[in-house]
């Protein structure tokens, strides 16, 4: 797996076409929900893609500054990859990111889907309040110090 984390100007075209792909796929065809993905904070974010061998685009996320913390989101592995242990590495390289290049001792709060709250809880999220409905899919707010 090759990382990069680059923010939107630095995107080749197709990296962010192969991005916004991704995501459709992932968060509006195979989760049958319809909502636009692409927004504002697409802008201002930093980009985290994961290539494989074939330099595929095959696991992305996105965090940004939300005030007094940052946030992230849109973390996905593509189908072909799920179960690999990819969805790890993307977080752990994510987390690096924030942590140790970027943010350092800033919270961390997201909006996770409660399906996924278990796999956040495995990098020290918790979570805050209960289930609410996003974006057509329950959601519940994490966070991290």
């Amino acid at each position: 797996m090759k990382w990069i984390c680059r923010n939107f100007n630095d995107l080749t075209n197709y990296q962010i076409w192969e991005m916004y792909h991704i995501r459709a796929e992932t968060f509006c065809v195979q989760q049958h929900r319809t909502f636009v993905d692409a927004d504002e904070n697409d802008l201002v974010a930093q980009h985290v893609l994961g290539f494989n061998d074939d330099n595929k685009l095959v696991a992305y996320a996105r965090f940004y500054s939300e005030g007094d913390h940052l946030d992230f989101g849109r973390v996905l592995t593509v189908p072909a990859v799920r179960g690999q242990g990819i969805g790890k590495q993307l977080m752990d390289y994510l987390l690096h990111q924030i942590e140790l290049v970027n943010h350092p001792h800033q919270s961390i709060i997201i909006t996770a889907q409660a399906d996924k709250q278990g796999f956040y809880e495995r990098f020290g999220f918790v979570a805050q309040g209960d289930v609410f409905i996003h974006e057509q899919t329950p959601h519940i707010m994490m966070k991290k110090e």
